[in-house]
């Protein structure tokens, strides 16, 4: 799933505290429901058992932050490499479309530029390219350290919100047709969540539904339903329903975490673990805390041996904040083996205050990587934590972008 996806305009409902108990059981395997991305087919492929891939090993070597308009390329110690400045670029999402090569100066990159007009931008050496112009702009998410990304366009109709999912590189995203059309009267927006590829090129992508056009004291994106759109056949296929927000897919698409509910602010649901080929679900009990918000943030570790998680309580726009975040490490036996309050990142990260803290992602099943922010938003800090000892050390200062990758 795509690393610091942006939150889009969401609004406000109160919080309903719930207490859930830890559950740990096996239920049957998943079967993902068939869904209709245009009109219905004549006929449905036959629904295959999911089956999990070998484990994916390879791991970042490398990573981004970012502050205001430069972007800094960081080895896996936290030492700076080089620096990009884009053109035009924005908060948006970025998609990173090659390997990072040590001792080179030059990582390509795909984004959304939209201070003049939203458009796809590809920077290279040095050299931007656009690439198609939007009018009204949702997400991307990109193949790991290819040039392949999908995006969420949408456009505004009396009869409601239309989403159109394109699939494309740098050489055919001008001209790429429609992979996906969504009609939806309450303006839910489709998001993309995923790429995955066979032989080089895209085979599917997993994609979510999210609100568009409100906004509010929000802690989490609230998605709705997972589902996964094969290009090879053009057929969707829902795996979670409208009440479940998934927040990350491991690698080896074996598993999903996710919370179950339907408030539009995420409300307070605890984090869920499902395997997407046995069934089996695990949920980790929320930490017992005033104006509970609930769990979110997912991200399983690279070989999906741990799932790292954000929790907050109370609100950040309130006439006095009384907002707190903590991170909190499970394993899929559904054992909470380490959490970190938000006040044990302020002498580690060097920022002033600390008002946030979430997981960012793994540089290996045993190093995590959670980001701090302070009350300015964009005035964030890289921390790396060793799980076997809970040790913490500072990696680098500025807003996590994404990993990067050898060949």
């Amino acid at each position: 799933m795509q690393q610091n996806k942006s939150l889009r305009a969401i609004g406000v409902i109160s919080a309903l505290f719930i207490v859930l108990a830890c559950s740990l059981f096996t239920a049957p395997p998943m079967e993902p429901v068939p869904v209709t991305p245009f009109a219905s087919p004549t006929a449905l492929p036959e629904i295959l058992e999911p089956t999990a891939p070998a484990p994916i090993v390879n791991l970042p070597n490398g990573f981004v932050t970012r502050q205001d308009d430069i972007l800094s390329v960081h080895d896996t110690a936290g030492n700076l490499l080089f620096q990009l400045q884009p053109p035009n670029l924005n908060a948006g999402d970025l998609h990173i479309a090659a390997p990072l090569i040590i001792g080179s100066n030059n990582l390509p990159i795909i984004y959304n530029a939209s201070r003049e007009e939203s458009s796809l931008v590809y920077y290279d050496n040095g050299q931007a390219t656009t690439l198609k112009n939007v009018d009204f702009y949702v997400d991307i998410v990109g193949a790991q350290s290819m040039p392949f990304i999908a995006y969420v366009a949408t456009e505004y109709t009396d009869s409601g919100l239309i989403s159109n999912l394109y699939v494309g590189s740098p050489q055919t995203l001008a001209n790429a047709p429609s992979q996906l059309y969504d009609l939806d009267p309450a303006s839910w927006a489709l998001s993309v969540l995923a790429v995955d590829m066979e032989d080089s090129t895209p085979s599917g992508i997993w994609y979510t539904k999210i609100p568009w056009g409100i906004g509010g004291d929000i802690v989490y994106a609230p998605y709705r339903t997972l589902a996964y759109l094969d290009l090879n056949s053009g057929t969707a296929y829902q795996y979670l329903g409208d009440e479940a927000n998934p927040s990350d897919l491991s690698r080896d698409r074996s598993w999903v975490a996710y919370t179950n509910d339907t408030s539009v602010d995420a409300g307070s649901a605890a984090m869920t673990a499902r395997s997407l080929v046995t069934g089996e679900t695990v949920t980790y009990p929320l930490v017992d805390a005033v104006n509970q918000r609930g769990a979110g943030e997912a991200k399983f570790s690279p070989t999906t041996q741990y799932l790292a998680w954000m929790e907050a309580s109370g609100w950040q726009m309130a006439e006095v904040p009384d907002f707190h975040s903590l991170v909190r490490v499970g394993d899929l036996q559904g054992n909470v083996i380490a959490q970190f309050a938000d006040t044990a990142f302020l002498s580690v990260s060097g920022l002033g205050s600390v008002q946030r803290v979430q997981p960012v992602g793994w540089l290996n099943d045993n190093t995590l990587l959670v980001m701090a922010r302070s009350e300015d938003w964009d005035d964030a800090a890289i921390i790396a934590i060793d799980i076997p000892t809970q040790g913490m050390r500072l990696l680098a200062k500025g807003v996590f972008v994404d990993f990067t990758y050898a060949e």
